[in-house]
């Protein structure tokens, strides 16, 4: 005979909260700020009648003890269910309410446990009436299971001195701190961090460019500099990009040898000591690289949230790119807007609910070339920008302005002419100088965290990093020419 499956449940748990707020009107308090009356169980349904009648009285202004509470029970026709008896086997669970924090936490865990596997027993169900897609089914399962993890994670209102301890906390590490004025993770970039004051927990963040700006560079750099100044773990999903092309990018950035001479096998002996030393920098690293190019918005969110489980350092979550990004197996083009609205508000909550700055890297649209004088991007060039400017907390948007020079001639002017080809006018490549690198800027359009404004940084194309404009850089620069020229000859 098959044995009867039973939900999980802390009964007891549940007993002692519930004696404990009817002993000390503060255990109430936190009690009622902290669980719901589903969150007590059916495996003795007086608890949940218990802690509605609590919820009633509370409503109503009034108090909670034992005598308000069997009156109330008496008022809702409760009181054949539960006995004066039993409230005053409640009180006698409690060693002492001071403790309800901990019993609160044990009703809230059992709650979690249960939902899920209610969840999990909806989805087999579902499974078992046919499967038409089994993207659209994994998205869907996928979908129920995180809800119930962002719904779970509000434990309830917070005291300001709860806040003000937190925030105590943030601004003492910050005193410390090598980098004064750094409450979250290190951008790597000293002029950006003024800004930012580091990335912060829960925060959604675009980084938006034209195509071939080098958005995806930038994201890498943040990525290695997160994951070696803040020493934390970092995942970044490539949704366009083989995790192999990514890290050739990333080893150049860190060897200082092009790209071009790695892959081509033209480094010299000096060079290949550099590239090994790369390889151990970044081996060193807690960088995760996830490259499925069909990965949807579902299996993000997941990955992600099994990589928090796994490694509860994780520092930094950073996707490319935006538009990339599915919900379902078969998008409709009338549809994205909505779909671009929906993927912004799961990934800010996404942030929110695994406490980690999430950066997402967007494109701008073609309107950009509209814009006047220096054709410099705007919020309103973001693509589908509404839910994105809405749900982001932060907004870089980088710019280079040789994008649209070619010694002289804009790329407006060639379009006239007809001398530029139809994916060039898409995908305009920057043109390159003896030193093939750029200033650029990244205008912090939009800053929850503090001011607005634009951070001059280097770009340095061949090697896909950017470096803050400091002597550091000068002195590293002219090293790069000396290379560069170096290589020119060989």
């Amino acid at each position: 005979m098959a044995s009867v499956f039973q939900l999980p449940a802390n009964v007891e748990a549940e007993r002692t909260v519930l004696g404990s707020m009817m002993l000390s009107k503060d255990a109430a308090a936190v009690a009622l700020g902290a669980l719901e009356e589903e969150d007590f169980s059916n495996i003795d349904p007086r608890n949940r009648l218990i802690f509605h009648a609590m919820i009633e009285l509370n409503t109503s202004g009034r108090p909670i003890d034992t005598n308000t509470v069997l009156d109330e029970l008496i008022s809702l026709k409760f009181d054949k269910e539960v006995s004066n008896e039993y409230l005053l086997e409640l009180l006698n669970t409690v060693i002492t309410p001071e403790n309800v924090d901990d019993y609160i936490d044990m009703v809230h865990e059992q709650a979690v446990l249960r939902d899920y596997l209610l969840a999990m027993k909806d989805i087999q169900e579902e499974y078992a009436k046919g499967v038409p897609a089994i993207g659209e089914f994994i998205e869907q399962s996928n979908d129920k299971i995180t809800q119930i993890a962002q719904r779970r994670s509000v434990k309830g209102m917070k005291s300001a001195g709860e806040v003000a301890n937190a925030v105590g906390a943030r601004i003492q590490q910050s005193s410390t701190s090598d980098v004064r004025g750094l409450l979250g993770v290190d951008s790597g970039y000293r002029s950006l961090n003024e800004f930012t004051h580091g990335w912060q927990k829960g925060d959604f963040i675009i980084l938006a460019a034209r195509p071939s700006v080098g958005k995806t560079a930038l994201g890498l750099n943040f990525a290695f500099n997160a994951a070696a100044k803040s020493n934390c773990t970092v995942a970044f999903f490539s949704l366009e990009m083989s995790a192999e092309k990514i890290m050739e990018r990333l080893i150049a950035s860190r060897s200082s040898v092009s790209n071009e001479r790695i892959m081509q096998g033209y480094a010299n002996a000096q060079e290949k000591v550099k590239i090994q030393n790369a390889i151990e920098e970044i081996g060193r690293t807690s960088i995760f690289f996830d490259d499925s190019p069909d990965s949807k918005l579902g299996d993000i969110i997941s990955k992600a949230t099994k990589l928090k489980a796994q490694h509860e350092d994780l520092g930094l979550i950073i996707i490319d790119y935006l538009g990339r990004i599915r919900v379902s197996d078969r998008p409709s083009m009338d549809q994205r807007q909505q779909e671009v609205s929906y993927v912004s508000g799961s990934l800010k909550q996404l942030a929110r609910s695994l406490k980690v700055p999430v950066i997402c890297l967007a494109q701008l649209n073609r309107d950009v070339e509209k814009n006047s004088g220096d054709k410099r991007p705007q919020l309103s060039n973001l693509r589908e920008s509404g839910s994105l400017e809405q749900d982001a907390d932060v907004v870089m948007l980088l710019y280079r302005a040789d994008y649209y020079t070619d010694l002289g001639i804009s790329v407006e002017s060639k379009k006239k002419f007809g001398q530029q080809k139809e994916e060039e006018q898409e995908q305009p490549e920057a043109r390159k100088t003896s030193s093939d690198v750029s200033e650029v800027s990244l205008t912090i359009a939009k800053n929850r965290n503090g001011r607005t404004g634009e951070v001059k940084l280097i770009f340095q194309k061949n090697f896909s990093r950017f470096c803050d404009p400091t002597r550091d850089y000068e002195n590293r620069q002219a090293e790069v020419e000396a290379s560069f020229r170096r290589n020119q000859g060989s």
